[in-house]
């Protein structure tokens, strides 16, 4: 499996669902807060003040009679007279004695105290009473509130991101069944299509487009290919009869030099047109998923030079010379293949390696049989422009690797194929301003 260094939509959807899981849990959790915090301290004001006028209840001016404060509490006890004057009966000591009279009757916080201030509405008991207790309790339970409702937030987030995963995952699975499907497709097997459920959804409606799709590609090449291999076809006959009217004339007495040259100079063209035409049947059969061999005794070392004095005329104009070595030490040079087939692969690295040699070199081929396993092999070398070339891409069909080279950029890539339907293999390597092409051909085709 690839893993691509942008985020997937599986850990996009989580992340934008956990986005919006997180802000909505923390405006709610936030409204929540306060609601509780308001009833927390409203039911505490309450006790508070329950506990002052209890307490205030227990209270005489005349004679005064004053309660005890109990454990963590502080008093503060006021006598009011008529004309309002205020007079102190009773302070605990501690913090209390640095707080002022309040102005009206309920609960205030100052100090780090919570101060609940009661007042006696009654003509024959004018008292006021102060009650302080410290705020540390209320604001202890507070912050454990706040704790906690963060930390249920954090913890319904990641639950909630990794449910989230999972279920897009699961969602998402559809969407992989199409990639791994589409994967496996490619120009020769554009019969498979993607899988379809009835879900009638937006999965269904993708994998019917992905069928049209490769419906029309399927038949855009099926026609490209018919046209391919009918052009063809169509040009062999009037090429051969090209072919065999130059030779014909070739062979008249009294033909001036000019002339003759003029055409052997048509017949190079002509085979040179055969050739091309016999490979682009070739690559029709291969497309098509049809290629058939031939398959018959040849004698390679023949059909290497047939190849080269075929090719003598481009490494002439170039100054290459051809340097041919054949095993010695072996009887025969015979192996059942396709002879038609294999003298294109044989035309194809012969020419690279023509078009590609230095000019004033040689290139060298050298062929060489060995019994265990048995097979042949045909290798060249010739020199090149640069010290290394980059052989990672020579065998990919239309690429080239100098641009101002005539050619398709199909040769290697059809050598290849040819070379693999005969169980055999081609290998490249470039190394110190050389450039070697190999060729294994088993001596029998199974």
């Amino acid at each position: 499996m690839k893993f691509s260094r942008y985020p997937g939509i599986r850990l996009k959807i989580t992340l934008a669902f956990g986005l919006v899981f997180t802000v909505l849990s923390t405006i709610l959790n936030i409204y929540s807060y306060q609601r509780i915090q308001a009833l927390i301290i409203a039911d505490n004001n309450n006790y508070l003040l329950s506990r002052a006028k209890s307490l205030l209840d227990k209270t005489e001016v005349s004679p005064v009679i004053i309660p005890l404060p109990e454990k963590n509490t502080e008093l503060k006890i006021y006598a009011r007279s008529y004309d309002g004057i205020k007079t102190l009966l009773f302070q605990s000591p501690g913090i209390i004695s640095q707080i002022g009279l309040p102005q009206r009757q309920g609960v205030f916080d100052t100090l780090g105290l919570r101060i609940a201030y009661v007042a006696s509405s009654s003509e024959d008991n004018p008292a006021e009473l102060m009650l302080a207790i410290s705020s540390a309790p209320l604001q202890s339970t507070l912050r454990d509130l706040l704790l906690l409702l963060l930390l249920s937030t954090l913890a319904s987030v990641i639950i909630a991101g990794l449910v989230s995963y999972w279920l897009a995952r699961f969602f998402l699975l559809p969407v992989q069944r199409i990639i791994n499907t589409s994967k496996k497709i490619n120009t020769g097997q554009l019969l498979e299509r993607v899988p379809v459920k009835e879900t009638n959804d937006e999965l269904q409606e993708l994998s019917e487009t992905i069928n049209a799709m490769l419906g029309r590609i399927d038949l855009s090449l099926k026609q490209q290919r018919n046209f391919f291999a009918s052009a063809s076809h169509e040009l062999k006959t009037p090429l051969a009869i090209l072919r065999a009217e130059v030779e014909v004339n070739l062979q008249k007495a009294g033909l001036g030099k000019e002339f003759k040259d003029l055409l052997k100079s048509q017949l190079e063209e002509i085979n040179r047109l055969q050739n091309v035409v016999q490979e682009f049947l070739v690559i029709s059969e291969i497309k098509d998923n049809k290629l058939k061999l031939r398959i018959e005794d040849i004698d390679i070392s023949e059909l290497i030079l047939k190849t080269c004095r075929q090719l003598q005329p481009l490494a002439d104009a170039r100054k290459i010379s051809l340097d041919i070595h054949f095993d010695e030490e072996s009887e025969n040079l015979n192996a059942k293949a396709d002879k038609d087939k294999l003298r294109i692969v044989l035309l194809n690295l012969l020419e690279n390696a023509i078009k590609y040699s230095l000019p004033n070199t040689q290139i060298k081929c050298s062929v060489v049989t060995r019994n265990d396993p048995a097979y042949i092999s045909v290798c060249l070398i010739n020199t090149i422009h640069a010290e290394r070339i980059d052989l990672a891409q020579l065998t990919n069909a239309f690429y080239r690797g100098d641009l101002l080279q005539p050619g398709s950029g199909m040769g290697l890539w059809l050598s290849n194929e040819i070379i693999t339907a005969h169980q055999g293999k081609l290998t490249f390597t470039s190394y110190n301003y050389t450039f070697k092409a190999l060729l294994i051909i088993p001596y029998i085709y199974n």
